[in-house]
Parts: C-alpha cells; structure tokens; sequence
C-alpha cells in the first residue's frame, strides 16, 4: 500500500479522528443552506388543465339482424317494423349529437370569455388547453356520429331491399289466390 511521505499510518487515522470530532460539534452550514434553495424552489400550482383525453378507436356499431322467418307476409311486416325502427334510431342518434354538439360548444364558450378576465399567464394557457382537448372531443363525436349513422344507413338499406323483394313475393301470391277464387 502506498504511504505518503512525512505520514504514518497512525498520524493519518489520528488526523481523520480529530476531524470527525470536529465535524460532529460544528453546526453543518452547508446542507443547511442546501435544505435553504432546495425549499425556496418549490412550485405552486392554482389551476391544472383537464386531464388528457384518452383518444378511444372508433369501433363500428354491433349490429345483430336476426334471419326474418315466418310466411311471407309476415316477413314483410316484420320488414316494415324493422325499418320504422331503424329510421327512428337514426332520428334519436342525430337528437343526441346535436345535444353533445351544443353542449361542448357552450363549455368552449364559456372558456374562451373566461379567457378575457384573467391575466395570468398559466391560467390562460391551462385555459386554452381546455378549449383544444373539448374542440378535440367535438370532433371525435362528429366522426363518430358519421360512422354510427352510416353503419344505421347500410343496414336500413339492405332491409329496404328485402322488404321490397319480399313484398313483390307477396304481391305475387295475392294475385294467384285472387285468381284461383275466382
């Protein structure tokens, strides 16, 4: 091991004594100072932003359509309700949308004349933050307002089509029993 030259070994551990004495007696400035900084740089928030939006997949309507089965005219009635309930579904999904629609711009409204009053610079940027995740949300709802109606639109079409096939069928066969009764 390496002695450093005028030292022995005793000397160094006796010195290394004295100073741990010494430091144990002494007020330790230093990290009251640091504990000092470390204190005077903690940060206040008043206001946070929403939180962020989970953007979520747009997911396609669960249509189930049951096979229609019975005798012709019953088909064709049940056709007819189907249709009727699909037609008023998407009359309740547009009342919706317009419902969310206004709803987040009164939200984005009342933000933005809040906005005007204050003059911090931290609450208006949370502020605005808020302004963009609902214009956000808005245009989420608008997508999927699209999709919804025209999953709703498709299929009300393709019952049209069945319903307008099964009920030239059942044209047919009031025809030939019209003809056979007489």
């Amino acid at each position: 091991m390496y002695e450093p030259k005028g030292y022995s070994k005793d000397e160094r551990q006796y010195k290394t004594d004295k100073d741990k004495e010494k430091s144990e007696f002494l007020p330790k400035i230093e990290d009251d100072l640091y504990e000092m900084k470390k204190q005077k740089t903690i940060k206040i928030v008043d206001h946070m932003a929403m939180p962020r939006m989970v953007d979520e997949e747009i997911q396609a309507l669960n249509l189930v359509s049951s096979n229609v089965i019975g005798n012709i005219f019953d088909r064709a009635k049940f056709l007819e309700q189907r249709i009727t309930e699909l037609n008023v579904n998407i009359e309740i999904r547009s009342k919706l949308h317009d419902s969310i629609v206004k709803e987040i711009e009164k939200d984005i409204d009342d933000k933005n004349a809040m906005i005007i009053a204050l003059s911090d610079v931290n609450e208006r940027r949370n502020l605005k933050l808020d302004i963009s995740v609902l214009r956000k949300e808005k245009r989420h709802e608008d997508v999927q307002f699209w999709k919804d109606v025209m999953e709703l639109k498709t299929e009300l079409k393709q019952l049209t089509e069945n319903y307008e096939t099964e009920r030239k069928i059942a044209a047919i066969f009031n025809d030939g029993e019209k003809n056979e009764s007489e």
